[in-house]
């Protein structure tokens, strides 16, 4: 095999396929498949659950097939001069070069390589952009511990014909409604792993308007196409606990205040906030808001900030990251915090947008 190629355009290509291979696998499946057919170099990495296939245009020279190490040919190829790249390799080694810079790198056996399905199913579309907004509110919120495998999944349901995700890490819980999407399935419900997702968000980024992206279903996997990548996912078995019941009907305290504002004060506090248990204090009073962090080893910061509060005075204290997260997630110039004691989990959505819900647990402080 042998083309030659822009190195960026390479790199994008092969940087998407690495991402989703398992640094803790040896052998082919640690690589990535290059097949080069007259111009067209389709690229595929796969950890044997989640698989990425993009395809670019190249000058190919001659057609063939290998598997190249993912993460050392990526830095390798980043690491030339900006130009044309030349790759060229059989069954033992692939040559990388450009200008009087040359790699040599070893190659995997092609016929070791796993034996992957095509796309299967029919191929629908979803307009792209309402879909990964609501993926990058919700994704967030996933767990990311393999020990509980159904949280590290986003739940794919439908609520009056119209998709809702669902996410939680048991800590926090996010739940974002998609309008003009349709469910996915009218029959059940479906888990996606989380790591999918996120890969469908790098490849994705930022969609027109207009932008589709194709789905298709199968009983065990799904598949995400944009353009010319394709990300394949199995999907992840097992009955997602009904955590829609934990959300109250109402809240008799309400915070509503500037988004940037909160997210500027909270950044500053979480500054001494620096090991797992830290927390962030946040008292509520009726016009303004008092955050504070205290830690036994560096100090304590306390920050004050206007803001339009009703109800009793309270303090309530969170985990920073997670709540910063929540507060990241909500559209719009001010964010409104509900809560009905320093002890159940608060809630926070947008000013009258409440398509999307981040409800969050407290930390319990002496």
């Amino acid at each position: 095999m042998k083309f030659r190629s822009e190195r960026d355009l390479l790199v994008e290509a092969l940087a998407a396929a690495s991402r989703v291979v398992s640094p803790r696998v040896v052998g082919a499946t640690s690589g990535i498949l290059l097949s080069l057919t007259g111009n067209n170099l389709s690229v595929t990495g796969t950890d044997l659950d989640i698989t990425v296939r993009t395809s670019v245009d190249v000058i190919g020279v001659e057609d063939g097939s290998v598997v190249v190490p993912s993460r050392l040919v990526v830095d390798a190829i980043r690491s030339l001069e900006a130009g044309a790249v030349t790759v060229s390799g059989g069954d033992e080694s692939v040559e990388v070069s450009l200008g009087r810079a040359k790699f040599s790198l070893r190659a995997f056996s092609v016929m070791d390589y796993p034996k992957l399905p095509p796309l299967t199913g029919a191929l629908t579309s979803v307009p792209a952009k309402e879909l990964l907004l609501g993926l990058n509110q919700v994704v967030r919120a996933a767990a990311t511990d393999d020990a509980r495998p159904l949280l590290t999944g986003v739940l794919f349901t439908t609520d009056h014909d119209s998709l809702r995700l669902i996410a939680t890490d048991s800590y926090r819980l996010a739940v974002r409604d998609v309008p003009g999407v349709k469910g996915f399935t009218d029959s059940h419900d479906i888990l996606v792993p989380a790591r999918a997702l996120q890969e469908l968000q790098r490849v994705a980024g930022s969609p027109s308007d207009d932008a589709e992206i194709g789905v298709t279903l199968s009983e065990a996997d799904i598949s995400f196409v944009v353009g010319r990548t394709s990300i394949a996912s199995r999907l992840i078995d097992g009955n997602y606990p009904s955590v829609l019941q934990l959300i109250p009907a109402s809240y008799p305290n309400q915070l509503r205040i500037a988004k940037d504002t909160l997210l500027v004060s909270l950044r500053r506090t979480k500054l001494l906030a620096k090991d797992a248990t830290s927390s962030v204090r946040v008292t509520m009073k009726e016009k303004n808001v008092e955050i504070r962090t205290q830690s036994h080893d560096t100090g304590d910061v306390e920050d004050n900030v206007d803001a339009d509060y009703q109800g009793e005075e309270l303090t309530i204290a969170f985990n920073p990251n997670f709540l910063i997260d929540g507060i990241e997630a909500v559209l719009g110039d001010e964010v409104v915090l509900e809560l009905s004691d320093s002890v159940r989990p608060a809630m926070v959505h947008g000013v009258d947008d409440e398509r999307f819900r981040y409800l969050l647990m407290p930390v319990r402080v002496q």
